[in-house]
């Protein structure tokens, strides 16, 4: 699966959480990295904006905000309770072909019991001993209240694979709980197997009914073309090695087939960049990144960022990373 521009931006930033320490036994950020993908005006508006589709979100809760997004496009409006607003109302996203905006308002809402509890299974195998029978109860027998929040987590085809976490009752549904607050059995039973279930702390906390609407902005080709048009730029009569580098930085048609896609190029962090690369690099730091109207402008001496690239006949999306002080003399505010 090719990177998107949240997928990208999250990898940049774990890289440079472990330059900096924060990751034990993990390579070290790399000195520059390119990343170009050919796109269509389409594929370039799914690449700066974030995109709802619910059939490439490996993530449960993602895929259910992806749904959410499809069902209010597809309606003209629908209610969700959640805690905030479910879907970015700050900035237009893409659904299907379309680019929208949402807007969230507050119709109604509801306080909710949380009480925090950690489900470790009992690995038999392991030589683990079940509790006897009066300890312990099946998923399937237990009241409908418990039964319904742990299949809001996703607990219910199978036992959760040890965890800590916060289950969410109705203050009116606690008393027909055996789970909360204080658990009336240390073990729950699933099909697939037991597991010891605790519960701590309990807090109250408010959730709101949202009434989400959407209005269509653009089409995705057309939110696309106006990227092109603005951010584009052409990388022509370029130097063998620079050709080169860019040869080597276009993604492959066919993805990886492994999530831990690192095509493009790389320059290790114990490795100097070539000349090509800074004369490259230079290129990118003479044009605009895409940086829309609610980011964050980065400091115009920077060459990382997302850019619009016109090359050998073809458009593409070019991710561009780069460690500045391997590049140029870092600028730096005096005190």
């Amino acid at each position: 699966m090719e990177l998107d521009r949240r997928s990208f931006l999250a990898t940049t930033a774990t890289l440079a959480a472990t330059a900096a320490g924060g990751c034990t036994g993990c390579a070290a950020s790399p000195t520059a990295s390119l990343r170009m993908t050919a796109e269509s005006d389409a594929g370039l508006a799914r690449e700066a904006l974030t995109t709802f589709d619910p059939d490439t979100e490996p993530d449960r809760p993602e895929r259910e905000r992806a749904a959410i997004a499809e069902r209010v496009v597809a309606n003209g409006s629908a209610a969700v309770e959640d805690t905030d607003p479910p879907l970015p109302t700050d900035r237009p996203v893409v659904v299907n072909d379309g680019v929208y905006r949402f807007d969230a308002e507050a119709v109604d809402s509801r306080e909710l019991r949380s009480f925090s509890v950690t489900i470790d299974p009992i690995r038999v195998d392991d030589g683990e001993e079940t509790p006897g029978p009066s300890d312990w109860i099946r998923y399937g027998d237990l009241p409908a209240v418990d039964r319904e929040v742990l299949a809001e987590r996703g607990y219910d085809d199978e036992r959760p694979i040890g965890i800590g976490t916060s289950l969410s009752y109705r203050p009116e549904a606690v008393e027909d709980s055996v789970l909360v607050p204080d658990p009336e059995y240390s073990v729950v039973v699933w099909p697939d197997g037991a597991a010891r279930f605790e519960a701590d702390d309990a807090s109250t906390y408010s959730v709101y009914t949202y009434e989400l609407t959407a209005e269509r902005i653009d089409s995705a080709p057309g939110f696309g073309a106006d990227l092109r048009e603005r951010f584009g730029f052409s990388l022509a009569v370029l130097p063998r090695e620079e050709r080169e580098i860019l040869d080597a930085a276009v993604a492959p048609e066919t993805p990886a087939p492994d999530a831990d896609d690192r095509s493009g190029y790389h320059v290790a962090s114990d490795e100097e960049p070539s000349e090509a690369l800074r004369s490259l690099v230079d290129r990118f730091r003479e044009r605009d990144p895409v940086v829309l109207g609610w980011e964050h402008e980065s400091e115009p001496w920077r060459a990382s960022g997302e850019y619009v690239v016109r090359y050998d006949g073809a458009v593409y999306w070019a991710s561009l990373r780069v460690e500045e002080s391997s590049f140029t003399e870092t600028p730096t505010t005096e005190g």
